[in-house]
This record gives C-alpha cells, structure tokens and sequence, in this order.
C-alpha cells in the first residue's frame, strides 16, 4: 500500500529535490499548487489527512533576516501548527526538519545525546520547534522523527549559504570572502539527505532524533581548494577573521546508521564534481 505523504516546503532546497523521489509514496503538496503560510492555522487545518507528514517549511538565515523575530513566526509557530493539523486529522506520524542545534560543542563527532546550545535566534527557534514536537508526540500519540543535517549542499543551494557563495565567486570570476579559514564544517550530498528523510518513512518508532551528515569534515579553505581543483579555476580569496565563531562540526551518524541502515552513497568530491557539472563548471 501506498503511503500518502504531505510535505510542507516544496519549493525550498531540499523540498524540491525530494519531490522528486518519491515515487512510491503519493506526494501532497500544501495545496497542490502553492505554499501555504503556515502562521495560519486554517490554513493547514483545510488539507485532507494523509499517512506522514514531512515538515521542511520555514525560514533559514539570510543576510536580511539573520536576527530578526521572523525565524520564531515561521519555525515555532508553523511547527505548532502542523502539530495541530496531525491532532485534528488524527495523524500518526511527522518528519520534522531540524537544523544543526549544538552550537560551539566541545565533544567532535557530535552524536545526539550532546547537549542542544543554539548559537543564534535561527537555531533557537529550530530547538524550541523539537521541543514542540516532543510535547505533542508524547501527549497526542504522534509518532515523531527528528533529522538534525549539517551543512546540506548541491544544486540550487540558496546564495547565503557558502559553497552557493563559492560557485558565484567561480561564475562571475569575484572573490569570496572566508572567515577563520581553519574552521572545519560537515557536508552532506543533498541526494544522500533526501534518501534519508524517504528512508524515515516506513521507519518504526515512537520518538527518535537523528544526526544526519558525512560523518567526516573539512575546512572552510580546504574545501575552497577543492572546488579550485575541479572546477580548473583559479578563486579569489579575501581571508577575515572573526572572534565568534563554531571551530569544528562534524556529525557522529553512527546511531541513524545501526537503526535504519542509511549511510552517504556521495564522497564530498563526489558531490563537488555533481554540483559543478550541473552548473557547466566541471574541468
């Protein structure tokens, strides 16, 4: 039988990709047609029931709204709001797009009983849509899966997000600026990230959170390098420094891959080499 799937955020990076996967399931978009704001609880509450619910909607960082209240509206009261879609239609289970929430964590890899320190008002209001999530999991009989990704890239990646700042520099031959150069970061193919939410579909289980990453890291400037070999070009680099700042994140996947079997099918070059071919920059 086919499992009927709602996801929120069809048309944001990773819900555009993962549209596209999922041929086994019947695929329900809010609406159909168009992005529903989901501040508007009526606007949730109108869609008919479905099996699963992946919830991806919400607002990400941008230079304009880096520390504004905006992340709290859409991320917190969203999240409430598909929770009381699953009460009312009586839904049994939601898939719930987190973020990375453990701020300058000491302990690398990062497994998920690490303590959650959000490190700005994005990964805040992330945490405290977990905690919704937990909450009415628990009270309402909704079977939750968190995913925590890392750094999530490949094709169509949002301008404010470094590798997206990358491949501009490459394109229009412009320098890009890297802070704290030595600073190590987890990548992760988007393909891989897409498999695992899919993978979370017909996965059993009553609450469970989920890091999701390569398991591996790599510097800011090392990867910049990366991009350098494959792509032929030469970049220029404006190198800052920055007193605040996360050192190294890299994701323990050991749990999500024992539990459910998933593991990365992309190496970081691979990934390297996919995204630049798509953008006709692969040497």
């Amino acid at each position: 039988m086919k499992n009927k799937v709602l996801i929120t955020g069809k048309s944001g990076f990773i819900g555009s990709h993962l549209i596209k996967k999922l041929p086994n399931h019947i695929c329900v978009l809010e609406n159909d047609s168009k992005n529903v704001d989901l501040r508007f609880r009526d606007n949730i509450l109108k869609m008919k029931k479905v099996d699963t619910v992946i919830h991806l909607a919400g607002k990400i960082p941008s230079d304009e709204n880096f520390s504004q209240n905006i992340f709290f509206e859409h991320n917190v009261l969203g999240t409430l709001n598909v929770l009381e879609y699953c009460v009312k239609k009586k839904i049994k289970k939601m898939i719930y797009v987190s973020s990375y929430v453990y701020g300058n964590s000491k302990n690398n890899p990062i497994n998920e009983k690490e303590i959650v320190q959000p490190h700005n008002t994005y990964t805040k209001s992330k945490s405290l849509a977990e905690e919704l999530c937990k909450i009415y999991g628990k009270k309402f009989g909704i079977n939750i899966i968190i995913l925590r990704p890392f750094n999530i890239f490949g094709n169509s990646l949002k301008n404010n997000f470094f590798i997206a700042n990358i491949l501009k520099s490459i394109k229009n031959n412009k320098s890009i600026t890297i802070i704290n150069k030595n600073d190590k970061r987890d990548y992760l193919y988007i393909e891989d990230f897409v498999d695992a939410i899919i993978k979370m579909i017909d996965y059993d289980c009553n609450y469970e959170i989920f890091n999701v990453g390569s398991g591996k890291c790599i510097s800011f400037e090392k990867l910049v390098n990366l991009f350098e070999q494959k792509s032929g070009k030469k970049i220029k680099k404006e190198i800052k420094s920055s007193k605040v700042h996360i050192k190294k994140i890299q994701a323990d996947i050991t749990k999500i891959n024992k539990k459910t079997g998933w593991k990365p099918k992309y190496s970081l070059e691979q990934g390297v080499e996919t995204v630049l071919l798509k953008n006709k920059l692969l040497v």
